[in-house]
């Protein structure tokens, strides 16, 4: 779902700040290569390593994760049960692509709701790695669980957006096109 000038400014903003998100998980996957390159090369060539390093693998794998599933949701890269809706007409799509981004919104606030006192705990607490060496602010990590899902959020009520104006477009297809069926390489394309 590329950002086009005929989409509502809304829509645009709301794809914006997701997009954006979506380049810091890539800038997060990159860093987690290099970091295990890193790694095996001083663990193996060299006989040795740190804690911090280590601990900073599964670290990156947070905003990978929390940040990109976002991302994924938008570009279509998330997982969907694709035999029967892809038999379904645009306008049956539609709701049920409304149906899941409205649940999909719920369960982002409710965790973003469960979340912020389990974050709140660890800034007070100034929680750190408990071994010896490892990383401090451990807070910054679990921050990006309301992060992600505040992300999950909004690109959920984006999609319920769009979704919403196809199902109330004038210039509906039919509900079944058998020659469009044909023509799919596989499920999620």
């Amino acid at each position: 779902m590329t950002s086009t000038r005929t989409e509502p400014l809304f829509d645009r903003a709301l794809g914006f700040i997701v997009d954006t998100a979506g380049w810091v998980a890539a800038l997060s996957g990159l860093a987690l290569v290099l970091v295990v390159g890193g790694n095996v090369l001083l663990r193996y060539l060299f006989n040795s390593g740190t804690v911090a390093m280590q601990e900073l693998e599964w670290h990156l794998v947070s905003p990978i994760a929390l940040m990109g599933m976002a991302y994924g949701m938008r570009h279509g890269g998330h997982v969907r049960v694709d035999f029967l809706y892809e038999r379904l007409g645009p306008r049956a799509q539609a709701i049920i692509d409304v149906f899941s981004a409205v649940l999909m919104a719920i369960l982002g606030a409710a965790l973003i709701w469960f979340s912020i006192p389990y974050v709140e705990q660890s800034i007070m607490m100034g929680e750190g790695s408990p071994d010896p060496g490892g990383l401090p602010y451990r807070f910054i990590l679990k921050a990006f669980i309301p992060i992600g899902f505040g992300l999950l959020l909004i690109q959920a009520i984006a999609q319920s957006l769009i979704s919403y104006r196809q199902i109330f477009a004038e210039n509906s297809a039919p509900a079944f096109d058998a020659s469009n069926v044909a023509k799919q390489v596989g499920a999620g394309d």
